[in-house]
């Protein structure tokens, strides 16, 4: 009996990476971080990849599209590349909060930009985050709060029919879920779904563990 009920089974697209996240479907390709290596990478399903833009050195960034498909880049700031390849800044964020923004996702009914992020800045040192929010970026360029007391936020999506904003909470181990208003605010929080907590194994980890070789890196950059 074949295991798999698609009747597919798994495969390998492309091995000997660092550390990947951020994963999109665009254009045909699978693009993702390359967290570590800081580069922006696309594979076809046979495993033909291209370096698309420079990335963030550090961890915590992600990568999503505007509805002109000018690429956007979290991490200290909101960036946005411009048809030449340049980046820019695509709006300030420090009237909002101080700390790195992590995920993002783009409302193409809208036009808004939603990011989210949290004070994480002690975290291999053991001590886990407080509550981040989440940020909206008008299509005019203004940003402001909108959620908070999200427990380690992470992953965001919305929903086909744009109704709904969806965030991982990855502390808390569940998903929540908001309606998005026509002005882009975010009101009727509520559980999506629940699983599993995860802030034990991740205190753990951030206080103890400690590679014992240096990883290769698939590209033979450092981090």
């Amino acid at each position: 009996m074949n295991p798999h009920p698609s009747g597919r089974a798994p495969r390998v697209v492309l091995d000997g990476l660092a550390f990947v996240e951020s994963a999109r479907w665009h254009e045909g390709r699978l693009w993702f971080a390359h967290w570590s290596v800081g580069e922006i990478i696309a594979t076809d399903l046979d495993g033909h990849s291209d370096v698309m833009a420079p990335g963030r050195p550090a961890l915590g960034w992600s990568i999503d599209w505007l509805p002109d498909a000018r690429l956007l880049v979290t991490g200290e700031s909101l960036l946005r590349q411009e048809p030449d390849g340049s980046f820019v800044t695509h709006a300030y964020l420090g009237g909002v909060a101080r700390h790195n923004w992590n995920e993002i996702v783009v409302d193409h009914h809208r036009g808004n930009v939603y990011l989210n992020g949290a004070d994480t800045a002690n975290l291999l040192a053991g001590q886990f985050p407080p509550p981040g929010i989440i940020a909206r970026v008008a299509a005019d360029g203004t940003a402001c709060r909108v959620a908070d007391d999200i427990h380690f936020p992470n992953g965001m999506v919305i929903t086909p029919d744009g109704s709904s904003l969806v965030v991982a909470e990855s502390v808390a181990g569940r998903l929540t879920a908001f309606d998005i208003a026509p002005d882009g605010s975010l009101t009727d929080r509520r559980i999506w779904a629940e699983g599993r907590r995860h802030l034990d194994r991740c205190r753990r980890r951030a206080r103890h563990d400690r590679p014992r070789h240096r990883p290769r890196w698939r590209r033979g950059a450092r981090p």
